[in-house]
């Protein structure tokens, strides 16, 4: 029912502070989503083939404990149920039995040839769902005072195969402005407007309130790209 898959922390992954960083455990959840959509059939090439791609839209990660080079993990992940054109997909993350982190995500199909979105009863996933976990991903408001902090350009380094940033960097980009030295990212909450092509210059604006960090990127056509809410905690 669920898909589990063995990996570790790869040494290359932690940051300054010695702890994964939180595109690396994107990057695990999400291969473990690719590894079972391939297994079911459907990998990269086999949706490029029939002129689909799914889009990320939305995720919320939360991050239970700092993951340390070299821990054992195993990454689980499902669909769930989902409806209208939202397909909607869980993952966790165990280390020795515990949970320690866990996502929820919503991914648009597209119809590559129309650019249109493809509605959840139109595509057969040939995949069991399950009902999804706790996690809300609900709107996000940003505060009424956003101060821009810089720019980033998108690079070789943070592109795929669409020739776009791929949706695992943004964590990283959002780091490059905020205040990390013994901190980690205890929550992320992305939601992805447009896409950043590779050459892009993207203008990064952030703002506090409540206690959580928000970021806005906005591309240089003045299409936003991203928004995010970013939660700190110190590391134990």
């Amino acid at each position: 029912m669920e898909y589990r898959m063995k990996c570790e922390v790869d040494v290359h992954d932690v940051d300054y502070n010695g702890v994964a960083k939180t595109s690396s455990i994107m990057k695990y959840i999400q291969t473990a989503a690719q590894c079972q959509l391939t297994e079911g059939g459907m990998s990269y090439d086999n949706l490029k083939n029939a002129n689909r791609a799914f889009i990320l839209a939305k995720l919320k990660l939360e991050v239970l404990k700092p993951l340390r080079a070299y821990a054992p993990l195993t990454a689980v992940t499902y669909p769930c149920d989902s409806r209208g054109y939202s397909f909607l997909r869980c993952y966790a993350l165990e280390s020795d039995g515990e949970v320690v982190a866990r996502a929820i995500s919503v991914w648009a199909l597209i119809d590559t040839e129309s650019r249109s979105l493809v509605k959840v009863n139109d595509f057969e996933l040939g995949l069991t769902t399950l009902p999804k976990n706790d996690l809300v991903l609900g709107a996000m408001k940003l505060p009424s005072a956003m101060t821009d902090v810089g720019g980033y350009g998108v690079h070789y380094g943070d592109v795929d195969q669409n020739m776009h940033m791929n949706n695992t960097k943004y964590p990283d980009m959002y780091s490059n402005f905020l205040p990390l030295k013994g901190k980690m990212i205890r929550s992320i909450c992305i939601n992805y407007s447009s896409e950043a092509q590779i050459g892009e210059k993207l203008r990064v604006q952030r703002g506090e309130a409540d206690g959580f960090y928000y970021f806005r990127t906005v591309r240089s056509d003045g299409k936003v790209n991203s928004v995010a809410q970013i939660e700190l905690c110190d590391i134990e």
